[in-house]
């Protein structure tokens, strides 16, 4: 714990703040979306062993304008899957695996669009391929919380940087800073 007390007068500014590290990402649920999307993206590269094949390389064929074929398509989609979940498994380059799940999440939700016959039966009933698409907003849930932290840049709040604009106007006059650490 970090006790800082600034006076010069007589105003008095406590600050009494935790001092600790950042929080580590939950290490059960990054290595099991490694796991997941690194077997879900290693059945992509044999033809028939995916359950998510037929509406994948449909999707990733109408977004490529036809250019990809269904089984380079899958391979695309293998290796991309693969290298999040090696990504995860690893906790290695994550902040170029964050851009990389958020191309691929917002690649799985596309067949809603693009291909809403193989998504819903009638109106809102999700067919097997819809409810597949559809618990990807888990995977959303769960790569925003291992894959933010690592993401976003860090801020120091100490306090001795919520004090310092006060100090700061008083600068002419004496001031008695006082730090205390405690463990």
């Amino acid at each position: 714990m970090v006790v800082s007390i600034v006076s010069f007068g007589d105003l008095v500014i406590k600050s009494n703040q935790m001092s600790r590290p950042a929080a580590p990402s939950p290490h059960l649920l990054r290595l099991s979306l490694g796991f997941v999307f690194f077997y879900f993206g290693f059945l992509k590269f044999f033809p028939d062993l995916s359950p998510a094949e037929m509406i994948a390389s449909q999707t990733v064929m109408r977004i490529s304008g036809n250019t990809l074929d269904a089984r380079s398509a899958m391979w695309w989609l293998a290796l991309l899957e693969c290298a999040i979940g090696v990504g995860f498994l690893l906790n290695a380059g994550l902040r170029f695996v964050s851009a990389l799940f958020l191309l691929h999440m917002i690649g799985t939700f596309l067949p809603l669009v693009f291909l809403p016959e193989y998504a819903f039966r009638i109106g809102v009933a999700p067919t097997f391929e819809g409810q597949y698409i559809l618990k990807n907003l888990v995977f959303v849930a769960a790569g925003w919380t291992v894959l933010l932290p690592h993401c976003l840049p860090t801020r120091s709040t100490g306090a001795t940087e919520m004090i310092e604009p006060t100090v700061a106007k008083v600068r002419s006059r004496r001031v008695a800073t006082n730090t205390v650490t405690v463990s």
